[in-house]
């Protein structure tokens, strides 16, 4: 046998070893679903309320060039309304404190005055004055941190429902096989732009000091 034979055969005997492997394999791949919608490429962080971030590149690869401004649009609202949801409880506690205050000088008012009767004629009236005074400011202050509560929890309710119309919207796109136009884009920008102008505009005339660190959100 010459060599050239001998090359030959453990040529052909390499290769009828490796072509069930390779067929193997390719079967392999076939039977790998890949993900057809948006609950099956993101089935392991359904939970999870940032799960677009976390399927970017399956966004990607389904919605275009514009998946990136989505996915960026996106997680701005999610930061957004985990402020505004932060700060609606701290301005909410703030206005139970006030509350409880009006009801402690109140009843601390009445009761003082009411049981010192050396307090007389105009001392009498003008204790009585000067505790309706801190009472009708402590009133005020009361209010604005209910007004700026309201409007807290108004734009966090809004930037939710505006996520999940962004969340419903890129799903209906990938499951009927479109893509996000900058249309769609610039509607929920604008949206999300809208939302925070009636916020700042509720949120100013809720406040009589200005808070101006709160917008730098």
């Amino acid at each position: 046998m010459s060599l050239l034979t001998r090359l030959f055969l453990v040529a052909a005997l390499s290769l009828a070893a490796l072509l069930p492997a390779a067929a193997q394999t390719k079967d392999q791949d076939s039977r790998i679903a890949k993900p057809t919608s948006f609950l099956e490429a993101c089935a392991e962080k359904i939970e999870s309320r940032g799960r677009l971030r976390f399927c970017d590149t399956y966004f990607r690869d389904k919605l275009g060039t514009e998946a990136d401004a989505l996915l960026y649009l996106r997680d701005r609202i999610t930061r957004l309304r985990a402020a505004h949801e932060a700060s609606s409880a701290e301005k909410y506690q703030s206005f139970l404190q006030a509350i409880y205050i009006v009801a402690f000088l109140t009843i601390a008012s009445i009761v003082l005055i009411a049981s010192d009767r050396r307090i007389r004629g105009t001392a009498r009236w003008a204790g009585l004055a000067s505790s309706a005074a801190v009472l009708v400011m402590v009133v005020i202050v009361a209010m604005g941190w209910l007004g700026k509560y309201r409007a807290e929890y108004s734009a966090q309710f809004e930037l939710g429902i505006l996520r999940d119309r962004i969340e419903t919207e890129a799903a209906q796109a990938i499951a009927t096989g479109q893509q996000i136009t900058p249309d769609m884009v610039r509607l929920w920008t604008q949206d999300l732009s809208d939302i925070g102008r009636r916020f700042a505009n509720s949120y100013g005339h809720a406040t009589i000091i200005p808070e101006l660190d709160r917008f730098s959100n």
